[in-house]
């Protein structure tokens, strides 16, 4: 079996060359979304993260209100980083039964979607790394027309 590591910047790109993987019937283990599965209500990752930022975090129903969270983690790089010091072994055990069971299914090749691949260490699981890459202008204009942003000068 082979892990093809794919990452990429913010609006760089990566969405479209992982859907291009999948019209091909490779399938991609996404770590995002493996994260937010981590941390829907009831399970460890949701448990960890509600006792270290506390009640505030949930939406009515229970389940972490992911832009609160973000609010509070990009606005300070210690919390950030030890939200990911939690969740590290969630996510990294979801994206092993997350390629276990595509391995049983018989894959030969999978492709490991990672945005911080390198950052979080991931890369020395995957061969080769696929680097999604644009230049700055076009990235600034991708993520501000996803995010429906304006950029203030001055």
């Amino acid at each position: 079996m082979r892990i093809v590591g794919l990452t990429g910047g913010i609006s760089s790109g990566k969405s479209t060359v992982s859907n291009l993987f999948k019209a091909h019937d490779i399938p991609v283990v996404d770590a995002d979304l493996v994260a937010r599965d981590i941390l829907k209500k009831g399970t460890g990752g949701w448990k960890k993260v509600v006792s270290a930022f506390g009640q505030g975090i949930l939406q009515p129903d229970g389940e972490v209100d992911g832009p609160k969270l973000g609010q509070i983690v990009f606005s300070n790089l210690e919390k950030r980083q030890f939200l990911n010091r939690l969740l590290a072994p969630y996510i990294s055990s979801g994206i092993f039964w997350e390629i276990l069971k595509l391995w049983l299914k018989g894959f030969k090749v999978i492709v490991l979607d990672v945005p911080l691949s390198f950052e979080a260490k991931m890369d020395r699981w995957t061969k080769p790394v696929i680097v999604v890459w644009v230049d700055p202008e076009t990235q600034l204009q991708r993520l501000m027309l996803r995010d429906r942003m304006m950029l203030e000068t001055g």
